[in-house]
């Protein structure tokens, strides 16, 4: 079967475990962990996406130190092989008041990320929890569809069996093995269908994997047009040789050259060529430059007109100014993209979630106006990567670039950074706007 369908994803996750609870690292403190290693400490999990979507939390457990099992999780749909797994546990607040400067406070049991882990699900360790040992704090074990898995970095130690086992003798019976014919009838029919199911299957999975290409392939596209350029350039090379060459001896016999001297050959010959095309090629450079420059053009105004039918180009509340221009040449100067101003949008979304709504539309729109006009008209590079999902695009591949519901303070934290990158994009693209000289 083809790795795609092979490789394990979010909806494979059934059950989650955490080996060797502890609030202390391995080198931490001694005389802490001695003193209060045996407490039995809840702990609950937190499993997010790799954008930092909340998945799922679990419940509160504290039965054990070795091993927490947390069996109820519920089947997952997503199709992402990346998971970030948190465990929280509750600090007593004797420890607390243990490690606090100030031993007068009085301070109360506080949850705590005892630890964090970014999980890929395809790179994981085989791992059965009857036959090794896991030495490590707060270790995950994962259950999937297929077995159970760790990450590759925890250490295991395999189990001792006992030394010796007890061997009965061997009975000294013969015992004949027999089957019978209609046995053989329905193992034949039971192989023929396994082998049918499973020429399906390959069939099926070949099917669904031409429309995922494995990374192996992604190049082979350039690869062929690479080649195929080549080809064309070698071949359009070979003809202008064959024609500058004919031309050459066609101008050889019509002159009178061949009544010249050898001394006379001799001395042409040392003469340096003179380039008389260079006046024509650097025109014809010219007229191509300014055909595509009129090209750039005409598409900025289409698509311009494209996201009239938003707000983007809206007076009040519009994040681009744009201003009829004299002709297609002069659309450069008319476009003028404003940088957010990340104080008015917050307050915006406070207002009510119809406005939060809004403003998550109009921020996808400008990324996705913004990410087509420099990449894709102007070929110009931009310093962060736009990644347009409508009113949930996201920037750099983990920063979000909408609000939520609730805002809490890691994914408003992850946001404000997101404007800055967008409005670092745009001081480029402007700088490039400025800068571009036209024919």
């Amino acid at each position: 079967m083809n790795q795609f369908l092979l490789s394990r994803r979010q909806r494979h996750l059934r059950v989650i475990c955490f080996h060797n609870i502890s609030l202390f690292k391995t080198n931490g403190n001694s005389l802490l962990m001695k003193k209060y290693g045996g407490l039995f400490v809840p702990c609950f999990f937190v499993l997010e996406s790799i954008r930092g979507e909340l998945l799922y939390v679990s419940e509160v457990q504290s039965d054990s130190l070795r091993k927490l099992c947390f069996q109820e999780l519920p089947k997952l749909t997503g199709a992402s092989t990346m998971i970030i797994l948190k465990l929280v546990g509750r600090v007593p607040s004797e420890v607390l008041c243990e490690i606090s400067f100030d031993k007068r406070s009085s301070l109360g049991d506080k949850w705590c990320i005892l630890c964090t882990y970014t999980i890929d699900l395809n790179k994981l360790q085989p791992i059965n929890e009857d036959a090794v040992l896991i030495t490590g704090t707060n270790t995950p074990v994962l259950g999937l569809i297929d077995g159970s898995y760790t990450l590759l970095i925890e250490n295991t130690k395999p189990i001792k069996g006992p030394v010796s086992l007890h061997k009965r003798n061997i009975s000294q019976v013969k015992i004949k093995s027999s089957l019978a014919y209609s046995s053989l009838l329905k193992l034949n029919k039971l192989l023929e269908y396994s082998s049918q199911v499973h020429e399906e299957i390959n069939d099926i999975s070949k099917k669904i994997e031409q429309g995922f290409p494995l990374h192996k392939n992604q190049n082979h596209w350039y690869i062929k047009t690479v080649q195929k350029s080549i080809k064309s350039l070698q071949s359009e090379t070979l003809q202008r040789k064959t024609k500058k060459t004919h031309m050459e001896m066609t101008q050889l016999e019509n002159s009178d050259t061949i009544n010249h001297s050898k001394t006379e050959l001799s001395l042409i010959s040392q003469d340096e060529p003179i380039n008389d095309d260079y006046g024509s090629i650097y025109s014809r450079f010219v007229q191509i430059k300014d055909r595509l420059d009129q090209l750039r053009f005409k598409k900025l105004y289409q698509l311009v007109k494209i996201f009239h039918s938003t707000d983007l180009f809206n007076p009040d509340r519009g994040f681009v100014r744009f201003n009829r221009p004299s002709s297609i040449s002069n659309i450069i100067n008319v476009l003028n993209l404003k940088p957010l101003n990340i104080g008015i949008l917050f307050r915006q979304a406070d207002e009510s979630a119809r406005h939060r709504e809004y403003i998550n539309s109009q921020l996808g729109y400008y990324l996705l106006f913004l990410h087509l006009t420099a990449t894709q008209i102007f070929k110009a590079p931009l310093p962060y990567k736009l990644m347009y999902y409508g009113s949930t695009s996201v920037i750099e591949s983990q920063y979000p670039f909408y609000f939520t519901d609730s805002m809490i303070a890691k994914h408003q934290a992850k946001l404000i950074r997101a404007m800055h990158y967008f409005n670092a994009d745009i001081l480029q693209f402007k700088q490039v706007l400025e800068n571009y000289c036209p024919t």
